[in-house]
C-alpha cells in the first residue's frame, strides 16, 4: 500500500496519525465503526478492484496491532531506550478530525529528534487521545499523547504519554496551549498557524525513565505495522478542567486493545 500525504491550508499535515492519518483518496472512517462488523478492515474504498477496495484490510489481518495492553514485561539491559533531543518550535495547531494535533509552522523542518541506538528519527507532530489507547493491567488513564517520529525512509518511532487528570491539579502549560489555538470544531480538518513556541521536552515525565518497547502499527487506519512503540511508565498529569476542555473536542476518540500475538513488551528497569 503506497503511503501517501494530504494538505491542508498548504502546510504539509504529517498523517501517520497513529492519531489521524491523511492518506490521498482515503475513504472516511470514525472510531465508532471499529465496533462494527469487519471493524475499520471492511471499510470500503472507491475505484479500486478487490482487495485494495478493502484499505484498511491491515486493521484486521494484521498480526502487530496497537494499542496493548502493558502488563507483563520483560526486563533487558539490551533494549535501547529512547534519548530525546526534541527542541522548542513555532506551532502551527490542527483539529483533523480525529483529534487535536500539533506540529511545525515550517513543514520542511521538524521539531528535533530520538535517538534508538544508532537510529535517529524527526519528531514531525504530537497529537492527543482520551481516554488513553494503551492500558497498563488493564488500567485506562484519562488520556494519551503520542509524539510521531518519521525517518525519510518511512520508518516510524512513536512515543507514548499516559496522561493523568487530578482535580483541582495544576494544568499543564504545553497542553493548554494546544486546547487553546486550536479551532474546536469536531469532526472537521481545521489549522491555526501561529507563532507560538511549543517545548515538546517539557511533557516528558520528571524523574522516571522507566518505558516500555514494543513493535507495533498506527493506531487509526490504514493501521500500517512496523512502528517502533516506546510508552513512558509514569504518567504525567492535566488539571481535571483540562480533561473536561479536551472532551469538548473528542471523547472516546482511542482504539480498542489488540492481541499481542506473541509479540513481547520489554523494559529498561
Amino acid at each position: 500500500m503506497k503511503k501517501t500525504t494530504n494538505t491542508l491550508g498548504g502546510i504539509l499535515v504529517v498523517g501517520l496519525a497513529i492519531s489521524a492519518s491523511t492518506y490521498a483518496d482515503s475513504p472516511h472512517w470514525t472510531y465508532a465503526e471499529q465496533e462494527e462488523p469487519g471493524g475499520w478492515g471492511s471499510v470500503e474504498g472507491t475505484g479500486t478492484p478487490v482487495p485494495l477496495n478493502y484499505p484498511y484490510a491491515e486493521c484486521v489481518i494484521g498480526a502487530k496491532q496497537t494499542p496493548v495492553d502493558i502488563g507483563t514485561a520483560v526486563k533487558t539491559p539490551m533494549m535501547n531506550a529512547p534519548a530525546f533531543n526534541w527542541q522548542p518550535f513555532a506551532a502551527d495547531f490542527y483539529n483533523t478530525g480525529h483529534a487535536i494535533q500539533v506540529q511545525p509552522a515550517d513543514a520542511t523542518t521538524y521539531a528535533g529528534t530520538t535517538k534508538i541506538g544508532r537510529d535517529v528519527y524527526p519528531l514531525v507532530q504530537a497529537h492527543l487521545h482520551s481516554p488513553s489507547e494503551h492500558t497498563v493491567n488493564g488500567k485506562k488513564f484519562d488520556a494519551e499523547m503520542h509524539f510521531v517520529h518519521v525517518r525519510n525512509d518511512g520508518h516510524f518511532t512513536a512515543v507514548g504519554l499516559l496522561i493523568k487528570a487530578v482535580k483541582s491539579g495544576v494544568p499543564n502549560p504545553q497542553i493548554q496551549l494546544m486546547l487553546d489555538n486550536t479551532k474546536n470544531v469536531p469532526d472537521a480538518q481545521t489549522h491555526n498557524p501561529t507563532d507560538i513556541l511549543f517545548d515538546p521536552a517539557a511533557l516528558l515525565p520528571k524523574g522516571s525513565k522507566k518505558v516500555f518497547a514494543y513493535s507495533g502499527s498506527l493506531t487509526t487506519p490504514p493501521c500500517t505495522e512496523g512502528v517502533n512503540w516506546y510508552v513512558y511508565e509514569k504518567p504525567i498529569t492535566i488539571s481535571s478542567a483540562q480533561l473536561e476542555q479536551l472532551r469538548t473536542f473528542y471523547n472516546d476518540n482511542n482504539r480498542d486493545i489488540q492481541a499481542l500475538n506473541g509479540r513481547q513488551v520489554l523494559t529498561n528497569r
